[in-house]
C-alpha cells in the first residue's frame, strides 16, 4: 500500500472510531461538594436547608415510568449533596431489599448502608438522615423484618446513631447516619404511629407536608409554599417538605416524572426569589445537581 493510500485509510478508520464513540453515553465526572463542611459547627440542624429524595432507590418500575421516582443512584445523590433519604424496604429470603411497593429496585439495603459508610469515611463533615419504611410484606423468610433490620444496622454501629432525637447542632451530628423510623422500632426518630397519608401534619418533633395525590399542580405549589412559609417562621420542628406528587385521575395518567418536570424548575425559581429563607428538608422526585445545589447553598448565605 502506497503512503498516500495508507494515510487515507488511516483517516477513514480514525473517523469511523470517532463516529462510534460519538454515539456512546459518556459518564461525566463532577466534583463532590461536602457542603456541610462550610456550615458553622454551631448551626442548629432545624435551621438547615437540606436536599432530600422521595423513594430514594426507586429507579425501576413498570415500563420504567409508573412508580419510578429517581433517575440517579443513591451514590450520585450523595455526591450531588442529598443528605435525606427515603428508603423503602421489603424482607425477602431473610434479606432486606429496596423496593417501591411491589417493584424490586435491584438494590440491597446493605449496599445502601455501605454507600453511607464509605461516603462518611471520606467526608466526615457530613451527616445523613435516613427514613426507613417497610413498603411491602415479607415473603419466604424465617426471620422477622425487625430482627433482620436490627442485625444489619449493628454491622454499621460506628456510623449509625440510634438516638430518638437529632442532636441540636451540626457539630454534634457530623459523621453519622440518623434514623427516622416509619417502622415500629424502639430507636430512631419516631414517625410510625401517627404518620398521615397525603396531607400536612405535625408528628412529635416533625412538621410534614406530603400531599402527593393532588387535583392539579397549582394545588401542590400552594402546599409547598405554605410549608416554606412555616419553615421560615418556625424552628422548633424538623420540617419535611415533599415536592413529590402525581395528579389524581389525570388523562393521560400523571406519574412522578411528569409532575417533577414542572415542579422542580418552578421550585428552583421560586426559592431563588426568596434568598434568605430557611427551607427545611426538601424531599423531591428526580433530584438533579442543579436542584440540590439551589437548596443547600442557602446554608452559606
Amino acid at each position: 500500500m502506497k503512503k498516500r493510500e495508507w494515510i487515507c485509510f488511516s483517516v477513514i478508520i480514525v473517523s469511523l472510531i470517532m463516529s462510534i464513540f460519538a454515539f456512546l453515553p459518556i459518564n461525566k465526572s463532577y466534583k463532590v461538594d461536602p457542603w456541610m463542611s462550610k456550615v458553622s459547627d454551631n448551626t442548629k440542624i432545624k435551621d438547615l436547608s437540606i436536599p432530600g429524595t422521595h423513594d430514594s432507590g426507586a429507579m425501576h418500575s413498570l415500563f420504567d415510568v409508573a412508580g419510578k421516582c429517581q433517575d440517579v443512584s443513591i451514590i450520585k445523590q450523595l455526591d450531588m449533596g442529598v443528605r435525606f433519604f427515603d428508603i423503602r424496604l421489603q424482607l425477602v429470603d431473610n434479606e432486606l431489599n429496596v423496593v417501591h411497593s411491589f417493584v424490586d429496585q435491584e438494590l440491597k439495603f446493605e449496599w445502601v448502608l455501605n454507600y453511607y459508610k464509605n461516603f462518611l469515611k471520606y467526608y466526615n463533615s457530613e451527616f445523613i438522615i435516613m427514613s426507613i419504611k417497610e413498603d411491602a410484606e415479607s415473603k419466604d423468610s424465617s426471620k422477622s423484618f425487625k430482627d433482620v433490620l436490627v442485625s444489619l444496622l449493628a454491622k454499621y454501629n460506628d456510623y449509625i446513631c440510634y438516638d430518638n432525637k437529632l442532636p441540636e447542632t451540626v457539630k454534634e451530628a457530623r459523621g453519622k447516619v440518623y434514623i427516622l423510623s416509619r417502622y415500629e422500632l424502639d430507636f430512631g426518630i419516631s414517625a410510625y404511629q401517627g404518620w398521615k397519608d397525603s396531607t400536612t401534619f405535625e408528628l412529635n418533633d416533625l412538621y410534614v407536608q406530603d400531599n402527593y395525590c393532588i387535583n392539579d399542580i397549582d394545588e401542590k405549589k400552594k402546599d409547598i409554599k405554605a410549608t416554606l412559609e412555616y419553615s421560615k417562621n418556625n424552628n422548633d420542628k424538623l420540617v419535611l417538605n415533599f415536592t413529590s406528587c402525581y395528579i389524581d385521575g389525570a388523562f393521560p395518567p400523571s406519574y412522578a416524572g411528569s409532575a417533577a418536570k414542572e415542579i422542580n424548575p418552578w421550585f428552583i425559581d421560586y426559592i431563588n426569589e426568596n434568598e434568605n429563607d430557611r427551607l427545611g428538608i426538601i424531599v423531591a422526585d428526580f433530584m438533579t445537581g442543579e436542584l440540590a445545589t439551589a437548596i443547600y447553598r442557602r446554608n452559606m448565605a
